[in-house]
């Protein structure tokens, strides 16, 4: 058999080191590689490129997909962050409703309620002169058939109660109306919750119900006076 030249050889070994060549070509350039020291050095130093451009490829590989892990990993704890901060806000939020929410009736104590009648700028008003903690305070108008009667109702809540600030001394003047002019509306009775408060939402009311659930602070008679005693 003939002795291949080394040029054709050296064309054939990029192919040989890439494992690309039919097995009659990989004989014969083994068979060359034997005898020439020249050619198999050429070979060695491809090989080594090669296998150092494989281990580059692959680290590269390696360091994208780190990357792209770290990426996808800090993507999803900025998510957890966000939803975790919307939840806070929501749970936050929530509670505040909650805590101004829940009516927590103030007891009568009849040193705390005094209605009176004090002038306005002129023009004679109703006042409730309540001490204590309070929130805000409901009115209704109901007339019974007989009488025009308001009630009241005055509550704290979990919120105020804790960061309002106000005290069990804490003083109100609470304006209910004017009185004895052709423009207002002056109950004949008023009344202070001290039952349940839904009844008052009733659609039908039961009327002696509600004033036996209710103290009564004040009646007009002729004389707009009032009448201090309870229930």
């Amino acid at each position: 058999m003939a002795k291949i030249n080394c040029n054709v050889i050296g064309d054939i070994l990029p192919l040989y080191a890439d494992e690309a060549v039919s097995e009659d070509t990989k004989t014969l350039v083994e068979e060359h590689l034997v005898d020439c020291e020249e050619c198999k050095e050429r070979y060695q130093e491809m090989k080594r490129e090669i296998e150092e451009d494989i281990r580059l490829k692959a680290a590269e590989a390696e360091r994208s997909a780190l990357l792209a892990a770290k990426k996808k990993i800090r993507k999803k704890r900025i998510i957890t962050a966000i939803l975790s901060c919307i939840i806070g806000v929501i749970m936050i939020a929530a509670t505040v409703y909650i805590l101004n929410n829940i009516r927590i009736p103030v007891a009568y104590e009849k040193d705390r309620f005094k209605l009176n009648v004090r002038e306005l700028d002129g023009v004679e008003c109703l006042y409730l002169d309540y001490t204590g903690r309070i929130y805000t305070y409901d009115q209704w108008e109901v007339f019974d058939g007989e009488k025009l009667i308001w009630y009241l109702d005055i509550y704290t809540t979990p919120w105020s109660n804790l960061f309002d600030g106000e005290k069990d001394n804490t003083r109100h003047e609470l304006l209910l109306t004017t009185i004895g002019r052709s423009d207002s509306t002056t109950p004949d009775e008023v009344r202070y919750i001290e039952g349940d408060i839904l009844q008052m939402y009733e659609p039908s009311r039961d009327y002696d119900k509600m004033a036996e659930d209710s103290v009564l602070l004040w009646e007009r008679n002729d004389g707009l006076q009032f009448k201090t005693d309870t229930k």
